[in-house]
C-alpha cells in the first residue's frame, strides 16, 4: 500500500486489554482513524495483538518510536509498520538527508 491511511502493528497486548484503552494511548502521539485488537473467531477471545492506524506517516513513525516497549498491564507492547512499503518509506527518511553513520535500520529482527 505505501500511503495513507498508515497502519502499525501492536503486538505483545494483553488478553484483558481494551480498544478503547489503548486507542486512548497511541492518541497521545496524534489522531488516530482507527484502531482494532484481533479476536479469535470461534471464542471471540483476544489474540495478543492489533492494528492501530493514522492517517500521516510523520504520526505512525511517532507511535512506532514512542510506543515501542510501553508497559500496558504488565506487558511491554511491541509497535512496528504493519505495511512493508511504510517501513521503507520510514528506512529511506531515516537513511534520507543527514544523519548517517551506524548500522542500517532492520525491521525484520525480532526484539
Amino acid at each position: 500500500m505505501g500511503g495513507p491511511p498508515y497502519q502499525v502493528f501492536v503486538g505483545n497486548v494483553p488478553y484483558d486489554a481494551t480498544e478503547e484503552r489503548l486507542r486512548d494511548m497511541f492518541s497521545e502521539v496524534g489522531p488516530v482513524h482507527d484502531f482494532r485488537l484481533v479476536t479469535d473467531r470461534d471464542t471471540g477471545k483476544l489474540k495478543g495483538y492489533g492494528f492501530c492506524e493514522y492517517m500521516d506517516l510523520a504520526t505512525a513513525e511517532s507511535a512506532k518510536r514512542n510506543l515501542n516497549g510501553r508497559e500496558y498491564n504488565g506487558r511491554n507492547l511491541r509497535v512496528d509498520f504493519a505495511d512493508a512499503a511504510d517501513r521503507e518509506a520510514f528506512a529511506k527518511k531515516a537513511g534520507g538527508a543527514g544523519g548517517g553513520g551506524g548500522a542500517p535500520i532492520s525491521y525484520d529482527t525480532p526484539i
